[in-house]
């Protein structure tokens, strides 16, 4: 702001400068050095004359003064007067200062006018309070009369634990108060609640307002609502942590939560437990009444894992149908025990679901801390091993880790690690177990069954290598092996100059669903030059149900190149009696689970009389496997059975045991 100056030495004007002569509208030479008395009763009045007086008379050394002037008929203007003494070698000076106050009033109208505009600004984006030094509230804006639910009379002379949801802690708060409280600037995210109950968030500020001993003597509050930001947040740490089909924990809390579980048994010196649950057969679920009705059945599993857990831990679902569930705090292992059994006798109960009741079971693993391991890594695979255990071994029971389960994951991981070692150096062979005629001993055709020799585990059995390499994706690459190892051979009998005896291929799923796999199979008969006539192949009846047309397309062109198709292990699955009419297969193989004890039990003799007849009535060559018994044949034979598998006639048997059956195609090696 500009200031009009003029010097007083030894009683005359001896200076001004032109602000000066601008505001008192003054000819310059007209005054100048002019005696001060008489000038300035001229320029201003009179009182300001006498108050200079007493800077020359040397009473004081400073003035201040306000003076009203007209500088024409129709202006006047307010000055700010200042005088000041000042002792100098030329003698005694004074220096006057005037301001023209309407230049004050201008700006503090323009700094009200831009507090207001501000104030306009906060009210209109912000949630605004001011509280004194207490707490108490003294002002609030509409907006946090709009986000509260109350209004202004309401809250004023209230504290803030007017909207306190009591979601934060007492030491959020007290921090909160000590940083304030120091005159410091305190910022973060509060969740409040509304009059009606409900709560939202806000981001908040709040600034110390400081006295002239620089304490706090009020705060001003400023928010802003994030409600709509926090519950995206929460949306997303859901899908984060939260299983989206069943509300329940998923993997990455469930792991969360083993950690917790973990340092608190460390510091406490406690016990705790968690289980692995694998629902069995439960795919069979999705592909007979579809994945609606599967997915309905894993919410009501949840449902009911929930509400025999309660609050004694967390219960998460993995993936699939595979759940698993941390028991807290337990006094001896054998509480889990008794959980694991109570959860088996619980799902004896059916799950109502739609129309269907289904009765499913679960296959438990128990890892237990510390005995079964001492982190969340160990603890997990130990309760997946235990799992698996049960699954392989019998299903719908449980099993604790041990230690041996231990030996045995070491040796599953080096079968899987070694599975292509064993394909590239030929330690894969064959055996060929005939089908007979039981009638005359006849052969009807070989079924090839792969064999390993491990170089260190020695013999391996298919069914604990051939489940390994589907899990590892060496099946496709062995099953070729097979192939091409059963036309190799059928190539070899024909050049030696036997009569060819048809060989059967067992296929599993991924091989048979290839997208090229017909193409490739018949790729390999006209390398080897083998007659389609002489390969017949296998497959099981899950594979009908996975995918239904896409098998049908397959079964037919294989069928159009004269390829005949067995159905093996017949009775193990869960696909209807229906489906034999809808797949048409040449061949039907009765599981020994069907023919066991039929030679003593009436309603065994039934079941396979019924199949047996069933699969006759389609036109199928049936097949009973697994005879062992001279028993079992007389009874399946008076059944009208077609063919009969088995040790009672001959075991699997390698190539140079085979020469005899190859020269009279009879099996003459029975009991």
């Amino acid at each position: 702001m500009k200031q009009g100056v003029f010097v007083i030495v030894q009683e005359r004007i001896s200076y001004m400068n032109q602000v000066c002569v601008d505001i008192l509208d003054l000819d310059v030479k007209q005054y100048q050095d002019c005696h001060y008395s008489t000038a300035i009763a001229q320029w201003i009045n009179k009182e300001t004359a006498h108050c200079f007086k007493s800077l020359i008379d040397g009473n004081k050394t400073d003035i201040h003064t306000t003076a009203m002037i007209h500088t024409n008929p129709h202006e006047v203007i307010i000055l700010d007067i200042y005088g000041h003494y000042v002792h100098s070698a030329v003698g005694p000076q004074v220096i006057g200062c005037i301001t023209d106050v309407r230049q004050k009033g201008e700006q503090l109208t323009r700094s009200l006018k831009d507090l207001a505009d501000m104030r306009y600004s906060i009210d209109q984006a912000a949630i605004v309070a001011i509280t004194n030094r207490r707490g108490k509230i003294t002002y609030v804006n509409n907006k946090f009369c709009e986000i509260s639910g109350y209004t202004a009379e309401e809250l004023i002379g209230q504290t803030h634990q007017i909207i306190n949801s009591h979601y934060h802690s007492r030491d959020f708060f007290k921090e909160l108060w000590r940083t304030i409280g120091l005159g410091k600037v305190w910022k973060g995210e509060i969740r409040n609640r509304r009059k009606d109950g409900s709560t939202y968030w806000v981001n908040t500020t709040i600034v110390p307002i400081k006295d002239e001993n620089g304490q706090p003597y009020q705060y001003l509050a400023i928010r802003y609502d994030i409600t709509d930001k926090k519950q995206n947040e929460e949306q997303v740490r859901y899908m984060a942590f939260y299983d989206h089909l069943t509300g329940l924990a998923n993997r990455r809390m469930f792991d969360k939560c083993l950690k917790e579980a973990i340092n608190k048994a460390k510091q406490r010196n406690i016990k705790f437990g968690i289980m692995f649950v694998d629902l069995d057969s439960f795919k069979y679920v999705n592909d007979t009444l579809g994945h609606v009705t599967g997915d309905k059945l894993l919410i009501a599993v949840g449902e009911r894992f929930q509400q025999m857990v309660s609050k004694r831990g967390i219960v998460a679902r993995f993936s699939g149908d595979e759940f698993a569930i941390l028991i807290d705090q337990i006094d001896s292992y054998n509480e889990l025990q008794q959980f694991a059994e109570a959860i088996i006798d619980d799902f004896k109960q059916p799950f109502l679901i739609e129309d269907y009741e289904l009765n499913i079971t679960g296959s438990i693993g128990i890892a237990a801390y510390p005995g079964g391991g001492e982190d969340p890594e160990a603890m997990m695979k130990h309760a997946d091993l235990a799992m698996y255990y049960v699954k392989n071994e019998q299903k719908n029971d449980y099993q604790m880790f041990n230690m041996d389960m231990n030996d045995m994951s070491q040796r599953t991981f080096q079968i899987q690690n070694d599975l292509r070692k064993a394909l590239e150096e030929e330690q894969f062979s064959l055996v060929y177990q005939p089908r007979v005629n039981p009638i005359d001993a006849s052969i009807q055709s070989f079924e090839a069954l792969i064999r390993w020799e491990h170089p260190e585990f020695g013999e391996i059995s298919p069914s604990e290598f051939i489940p390994l390499a589907e899990e590892v994706g060496m099946i496709n690459p062995i099953g070729t092996w097979v192939i091409r190892s059963v036309c190799r051979q059928i190539s070899l009998w024909s050049s030696n100059g036997y009569d060819l005896i048809p060989v059967s291929i067992n296929l599993s799923a991924s091989q048979f669903m290839q997208a090229y796999f017909v193409h490739h199979f018949f790729q390999i008969l006209q390398e080897f030059k083998v007659d389609p006539v002489w390969v017949q192949v296998e497959i099981t009846e899950s594979l009908l149900i996975e995918n239904e047309k896409g098998v049908r397309d397959i079964l037919q062109k294989l069928r159009d190149k004269s390829i005949k198709v067995a159905l093996d292990d017949f009775g193990t699955g869960y696909s209807s009696l229906a489906y034999l009419r809808k797949f048409k297969v040449d061949i039907l193989k009765i599981d020994r689970s069907l023919i066991k004890g039929i030679s003593t039990q009436s309603s065994e003799k039934l079941i396979a009389s019924t199949v047996i007849q069933l699969g006759k009535s389609l036109d199928m060559t049936v097949v009973a496997e697994g005879l062992e018994e001279k028993e079992e044949v007389e009874a399946v034979v008076q059944l009208g059975i077609d063919e009969v598998q088995g040790y009672y006639f001959s075991k699997p048997l390698r190539v140079g045991d085979m020469e005899r059956m190859l020269q009279t195609k009879k099996c003459l090696t029975y009991m």
